[in-house]
């Protein structure tokens, strides 16, 4: 490892004149296992400050002889930069083209070849062609830094010796900068994930001129410190080199794979049996089965994180610009270093993303006017020339990476869901790769969806956005980064309907919707082409382009090393909108301003006008902005004082009533608004909440991606030296929606106000191992402090638009009380509709549990008899349906041998499908899947906990274990005399023993309640029975001893108790005597608060001010907007004869009904529930005990638990049955689309992970926030959205009225 970022002399010496022999030990072997060839190199001297324009010409001579007409003769646009071709390239000068000489000739390339210099690896670069190869990623380390430096002199391992003398500053703030080392990535997926204990982070990417990894250091003084100020302004004094994932420990506690059999020796072998002595292994540790087992993780020799692996191998990023873009796809053209940005290759033909630039296509060609470039030919740039006018579709190379980047959202486009126009997306047949096809696809797109696709042929990829015209369900951008489909986002209404601009529905089969009659493919700025408003930035919508935001500082970084992305922006919305009490400044006020800020009015374009000027315009002072891209277009800004003073004409009464709104306090009228609202008392003050926070139109949200490690094919890694090694990872996003905007408080550097947040990441991993045996399945990780890995983070979306902005109801309670849902998600209090079910669906029996498989094992979304599945897997849908008859059984399908491709065994590899069952000591009426555990409330057979980590596995026998409890005095079964109910305070893995004080304040976090180391049990005869859990997390199998922490009936109150709900630390029973309230703050010591005298009650389940119970009546709703005093809503009631367990997902309550099948209500307005239907199925689902629902990206499903005739699936929203299915809440279409026999009636289920839920109702948080200092809202701060200063509910109207208008003194 060396050090990188020191002394300029240390590193100016590098520039000395020397030859050298290009052998170097880190590289030996090049892609395709190219040897490297022996080269002598002359390295040239650094580029001159200044000199002659004759002197320039010396350094050109030969070059121009091959190389004329050419661009920009030193590729800089001023006449005043005096420089030759050797200068910034390198190369002899002095090799003239031969006089006559055709270019295949023998004399011209021996001529080019001692003109030019001659790369290491003349295979990996396609020598001679000069176009950027495809997926290099480490070649530019193994190469020669005199090479790198010819083919481009502004990568940061040799531009201080090509741009230095003029550019010294900026290079070394773009080497420390976020785009360069990737230190919020790096440091966020190893926090996240549990594998390091840094939120203030210590690793990201650095390189020295000869390719080794480097430790990157700070400016201080001495290097590598920082001040205190630039410390709580977020900078890093150091970062090191990103570990390779062979050595890197795990984080994640995967029990199974901590502490091996005692008889496993540490030589095991890589591909499984026998061990190394050739003995099968026959001891095995009780209640650890280890055989097919590695002694150090997945089946693979090594205990490993797979997070580290998915940076390593994984294209989940894209190379940060100390490499070269991949350039294999449109949007994923680029080069490296300084010239990433400044030097502009054709990625994208949409004209708002790109401007001039994209007249010249989507894949990487040129339009050079020097004759030796082949056109044909992608991976060149547009010209030979830099340039700060850097269009949008540049930055878009880099800023899509996953699908909850804000540039996707900018231009209103988000990750496809692999649902919306299945029937174009997906071959007619079904596709089976071989493994080397699959690689292929993989190596570019690593969706593990993708080889299926026709989005695998690149051919199909790169016209998706042709295909538009015929598309019925979204529209695809222009751009492929990581060969990626984008949908377009389209203004709707809750229930998914299309809207225009003026609100009205757009109807899904109007022509128009799409595109208005004559509007071509593109449109250009200022321009919604269709009668749908297509949702992207209003910024984006008119033409401006990052750089028209985003200015140098915020390009190139201030100097300092900073750890994350918000804390490095210079720029604020006020410093050219301005607020409204003041104009703008135009100087930057952002985190990473300097102290006076920027003055925006000294900025000036090519051409010299300015890109900020006041000017007189319709007798008033108005600001314009010229674009950097195409300086003769300009916008007219928008002022906030203007949109706020009634005498302008500009005045917007929505705009001025949210920025003027008062606070509710004492002595002040109800919520008035106006001027003369003091700045004190404002609600919406300027240094309490991010502009965004309304402005924001839609939010991009990744719930979660399934990242499966696979052991069965050689990869390269990406990162530092490379190399080849048998792992890799793929992955499938499972919740990238556009329906979810929260809110909470930012980062400490941002002041921690009020901004959207947005779930940002959230890992399931498998594991297969060399023998294809899948020796994990779908296992959440943990955060370092103990949260859930359910990431979540302030986020600007990058979504403003003018009239589509949030309004008061999207935030507070509204007149006509239909937002409750909208509240809940709001809060971040989940909603129970983007949940995971996964593989299996888990089933509590009269006599055990079972694990139903209901998806495919490398598509989780894809539930078998779905949507999904008839077009991503046709044959196995058939099968499912034709054979099965839609029933879920114990089956195998595939072949050994696929004879069509000749003989393969992967193809259509044989797999079995498997239910599993395991009997339980009574009814198992609750159960919940946390982690790798099932945790179980069975009857008189009391409180039990199993191990299900191997669910997946064949190689083991009994797949639902009580190991590691043993006889040697293991037991995590808790006895108790009828145990009806169980709940645990999240269904998200958490270790609450490793948020320990010293992390807390290491990372800015907040404690776990202590109810998070509890289940909480409730017992027909006991009461309630509270066990300690927390053991089960912390990673050692020996000590999982569980017993009673406490168990509570006082007075009989709880006889009878046989369901709970758990709402952070207050409980909700359902007991003989009635709604038992109880206050679990301290959970040794409960407390009764009150009970509600209800008729029987059965169950309940709770959305934000509503807790929605069934009793002897039907359905009832109760208000507890103080959560621990419900009152029963009058007429808040659905009759119904026999109602069991029910479940709140947004606007719609699913009760389990018995004879009466599944009942759906709509609970819009939970003051008056409305029955939607009754689903029997004709009289196929009539004893319904239990129902859950889960989403996918784009669907909506039932499991039900349907007594006697076993489980129910039902698919409740999909492309065909619900044109709508995008939205916030669309109205449920429900067709059964698969069932299973249970040996005995089905009664209960298991809850999806919950995937929008990061803190609890009383305030607590569950998920890790990914920014020092974030956090979700406390029950108070929630309370301010709903709750007046005398603790009374208010409500808030969207249409504004002026009767709360307060004007200033004086004045209006």
């Amino acid at each position: 490892m060396r050090t990188w970022g020191g002394k300029r002399l240390v590193i100016g010496a590098l520039s000395a004149l020397m030859v050298v022999v290009a052998w170097s030990p880190a590289a030996v072997i090049a892609d395709d296992d190219e040897a490297p060839v022996a080269r002598v190199y002359v390295a040239a001297a650094p580029a001159p400050f200044s000199q002659t324009p004759e002197q320039a010409a010396a350094k050109s001579v030969g070059c121009v002889s091959c190389h004329s007409p050419v661009d920009a003769a030193s590729m800089h646009a001023s006449p005043a930069v005096v420089l030759g071709c050797v200068d910034c390239h390198g190369g002899d000068a002095t090799a003239m083209s031969p006089t006559g000489a055709s270019r295949e000739s023998t004399e011209y390339s021996a001529i080019r070849d001692r003109a030019h210099v001659l790369p290491r690896y003349p295979g990996s670069w396609h020598f001679p062609s000069s176009a950027n190869p495809e997926r290099t990623y480490t070649l530019l380390n193994r190469e020669a830094p005199e090479f790198i430096r010819f083919v481009n002199p502004g990568d940061y391992r040799v531009a201080r010796q090509s741009c230095g003398n003029c550019h010294m500053e900026l290079i070394e703030r773009a080497e420390r900068s976020l785009m360069a080392t990737g230190a919020m990535f790096f440091g966020g997926a190893s926090y996240n994930n549990g594998i390091l204990p840094y939120k203030n982070y210590i690793i990201g990417e650095a390189y020295t001129p000869d390719g080794q990894a480097a430790r990157l250091l700070s400016p201080g003084n001495p290097p590598g410190t920082v001040t205190l100020d630039e410390q709580r302004r977020g900078a890093l004094p150091v970062l090191y080199p990103i570990p390779t994932w062979q050595v890197t420990p795990p984080g994640d506690i995967f029990r199974v794979f901590e502490r091996g059999g005692r008889n496993i020796a540490t030589q095991f072998p890589e591909i499984g049996l026998p061990s190394p002595t050739g003995q099968i292994q026959r001891l095995e540790e009780p209640g650890r089965p280890d055989i097919r087992q590695s002694s150090r993780g997945p089946g693979t020799g090594l205990r490993i994180a797979v997070p580290v692996l998915n940076i390593h191998k994984t294209r989940l990023n894209d190379p940060y610009t100390w490499f070269m873009g991949t350039n294999d796809q449109p949007g994923d053209y680029r080069s490296s270093g300084c010239t990433s940005c400044h030097v502009v290759y054709a990625n994208d033909r949409e004209p708002r993303h790109s401007l001039g630039y994209s007249q010249f296509g989507r894949d990487g060609r040129t339009a050079t006017a020097d004759p030796t470039i082949n056109r044909e030919e992608s991976g060149h740039p547009i010209r030979h020339a830099f340039t700060r006018a850097i269009p949008t579709s540049q930055c878009m190379n880099c800023h899509m990476h996953q699908p909850n980047m804000f540039l996707n959202s900018y231009l209103g486009y988000t990750m496809w869901d692999y649902e919306s126009d299945a029937p174009t997306m997906w071959p007619e047949r079904q596709r089976y790769p071989t493994a080397e096809e699959i690689r292929a696809v993989l190596d570019r797109n690593p969706e593990g969806a993708a080889p299926r696709g026709n989005w695998a042929d690149l051919d199909f990829l790169r016209a998706v956005n042709d295909l538009n015209p015929t598309l019925r369900d979204t529209q695809f951008a222009d751009y492929h980064g990581h060969g990626w489909n984008f949908r377009g986002v389209f203004r709707r209404d809750r229930e998914g309907n299309l809207l225009d601009a003026e609100g009205g529905i757009v109807s899904p089969d109007d022509p128009e919707r799409w595109r208005r009659e004559g509007e071509g493919q593109f449109v250009p700025p200022g321009t919604n082409p269709g009668r749908t408003v297509h949702m992207m930035d209003i910024h984006a919508e008119k033409g401006l382009q990052c750089a028209d935001c985003h200015f140098s500082q915020d390009s190139h970084g201030s100097g300092l090393i900073m750890g994350e992305v918000a804390a490095a922006v210079e720029i604020g919305c006020k410093d050219c909108h301005g607020t409204s009490r003041a104009l703008p400044t135009l100087r930057t006020s952002g985190p990473a301003a300097p102290p006076a800020g920027t003055d925006l009015t000294l900025l000036r374009n090519s051409d010299g006008q300015r890109r900020f000027e006041w000017i007189e315009r319709d007798n008033r002072r108005v600001l314009i902005q010229r674009s950097i891209v195409d300086p003769t277009l300009e916008w007219e800004v928008d002022l906030v004082r203007d949109a706020v003073d009634r005498a302008s004409p500009e005045f917007n009464p929505a705009a001025a009533r949210a920025k003027l709104m008062s606070v509710s306090r004492p002595g002040l009228a109800a919520f008035s608004w106006g001027p003369g609202v003091a700045t004190t008392d404002l609600a919406h003050d300027d240094e309490e909440m991010a502009c965004y926070s309304c402005h924001t139109s839609w939010t991009p949200s990744c719930g979660g991606c399934h990242l499966p490690v696979e052991a069965n094919w050689q990869a390269t890694s990406h990162r530092a030296e490379g190399g080849t090694t048998r792992n890799y990872a793929t992955y499938n996003p499972q919740v990238a929606r556009d329906d979810m905007f929260q809110l909470g408080r930012h980062q400490t550097t941002r002041g921690g106000v009020i901004a959207p947040a947005r779930s940002s990441s959230a890992l399931v991993l498998s594991s297969t191992n060399i023998n294809r045996e899948r020796i994990y399945v779908q296992q959440p990780p943990i955060s370092a402090v103990g949260f859930s890995s359910q990431a979540f983070a302030p986020h600007f979306p990058h979504t403003v638009r003018t009239t589509e902005t949030k309004t008061c109801s999207d935030c507070h309670v509204s007149e006509a009380e239909d937002n409750n849902a909208i509240i809940a998600q709001l809060l971040m209090l989940g909603t129970n509709s983007v949940n995971f079910v996964g593989m299996h669906a888990w089933v509590g029996l009269a006599t055990g549990i079972e694990a139903v498989r209901v998806t495919e094992w490398d598509e989780p979304q894809a539930v078998f008899g779905s949507y999904l599945q008839r077009y991503a897997y046709p044959d196995f849908f058939a099968q499912h349906v034709e054979r099965n008859g839609r029933e879920l059984i114990n089956w195998t399908r595939g072949e050994a041998f696929d004879m069509e491709a000749g003989g393969s065994g992967d193809t259509r590899s044989v797999e079995e499908i498997a239910n599993t069952l395991q009997s339980t000591g009574g009814e198992a009426r609750c159960l919940q899947l946390r982690g790798e555990y099932m945790f179980v409330a069975e009857g008189r057979g009391g409180f039990r906990v199993y191990d299900v980590a191997s669910i997946g596995n064949k190689g083991v026998s009994d797949r639902i274990l009580t190991a590691p409890f043993s006889p040697l005095g293991n037991d995590t079964h808790v006895a108790s005399g009828n145990a009806t109910c169980m709940a645990l305070p999240t269904n998200q893995p958490i270790a609450p023993t490793r948020n320990t004080a010293e992390m807390r304040t290491a990372n800015q976090e907040q404690a776990f309640h202590p109810i998070y180391s509890y289940a909480v049990v409730t017992d027909a005869r006991e009461g309630l029975i509270l066990v300690n859990v927390d053991t089960l997390a912390d990673g050692d199998p020996r000590n999982n001893n569980l017993r009673r922490a406490a168990t509570w009936n006082p007075g009989g109150v709880l006889d009878g108790a046989r369901h709970i709900t758990l709402a952070g630390h207050i409980a909700y029973i359902a007991a003989r005597a009635g709604l038992v309230v109880v206050d679990l703050d301290d959970p040794l010591r409960p407390r009764h608060v009150t009970t509600v005298r209800l008729d029987d009650v059965r169950a309940s389940a709770l959305q934000f001010r509503y807790l929605f119970v069934t009793d002897a009546q039907g359905m009832r709703v109760l208000d507890v907007t103080k959560l621990d005093a419900p009152r029963v809503v009058e007429g808040a009631v659905v009759p119904l004869g026999d109602a069991r367990r029910l479940y709140v997902a947004r606007t719609y309550a699913y009760v389990a009904a018995k004879g009466e099948g599944l009942v759906i209500i709509n609970v819009t307005n939970p003051r008056q529930p409305r029955l939607q239907q009754r689903v029997t199925l004709d009289g196929q689902l009539n004893d319904a005990e239990d129902v859950v629902v889960a989403s996918t990206n784009a669907s909506l499903f039932a499991y039900v638990a349907d007594g006697r005739n076993g489980l129910k699936v039902l698919q409740l929203t999909s492309p065909d049955s619900q044109r709508n299915f995008y939205g916030f809440s669309p109205e449920p279409r429900p067709e059964l689309i698969a069932w299973a026999r249970t040996p005995s009636p089905a009664l209960a289920l298991s809850k999806g992970l919950d995937r929008d839920r990061g803190v609890d109702e009383t305030g607590h948080q569950i998920a890790v926030f990914g920014r020092l200092g974030s956090r979700p809202f406390n029950r108070r701060e929630m309370e301010r959205l709903f709750l007046d200063y005398r603790g009374e509910l208010y409500r808030v109207s969207d249409r504004p009225s002026l009767d709360g208008w307060l004007a200033a003194a004086g004045g209006q």
